[in-house]
């Protein structure tokens, strides 16, 4: 893992913690001839790490601070397997899936069968038009970290009504912080992994 201060960062702009990288990326099981679709991909923590292992990296933002960044990071960590994609992520993922499906169809070279495409989804505005294209184009594993927990449980919800297997995580991190005493615990805010799986 990549340690969150050898990212280049942005004011504003998030970035989903180490741990936090660590689990999802646990729970996403890439292999080398997966894609993987980050949505809301921030200063690009999660997409360099899915990057690092999967074939092809699609990395998707509204903002244009977060595309910025995130780029900067990849040039940084040399990741050339990674699209970047600027705009809104409902439009977007449905573009990126359907050329993804098309090229499939065709019996192209390197086509990609749908259990080779995962998605992971850092954060997004239109969550239940997000899951219904990953559901219309069969995607199989969906992992999405939220920190609000009503958002995580109608992520789940939503999954489990798709007929996905969810698995839900709620991780606490702290930090050790030196003081005169010994040791205090800086606690970061909780965030909710949802896994989902067909």
């Amino acid at each position: 893992m990549i340690k969150d201060d050898e990212f280049i960062r942005n004011d504003g702009v998030p970035i989903t913690k180490e741990e936090i990288r660590a689990l999802s990326l646990s729970k996403l099981n890439l292999i080398h001839s997966d894609s993987v679709i980050d949505i809301g991909c921030g200063s690009g923590g999660m997409t360099i790490e899915m990057a690092k292992i999967a074939k092809k990296a699609y990395a998707m933002d509204n903002s244009e601070d977060a595309i910025n960044t995130t780029k900067a990071n990849l040039e940084k960590f040399n990741i050339g397997n990674c699209e970047l994609i600027s705009g809104d992520a409902k439009e977007e993922l449905e573009k990126v899936l359907k050329k993804l499906k098309e090229s499939n169809e065709s019996n192209e070279l390197n086509a990609l069968p749908s259990e080779n495409l995962k998605i992971f989804i850092g954060g997004t505005q239109n969550i239940e038009e997000i899951l219904k294209i990953a559901n219309k184009y069969s995607i199989k594993t969906i992992v999405s970290n939220t920190i609000v927990v009503n958002t995580g449980l109608k992520i789940a919800e939503i999954l489990e009504n798709y007929g996905y297997e969810i698995d839900l995580i709620n991780m606490n991190v702290s930090y050790g912080r030196k003081i005169k005493s010994g040791y205090m615990m800086i606690a970061r805010n909780p965030i909710t992994i949802i896994t989902a799986k067909k």
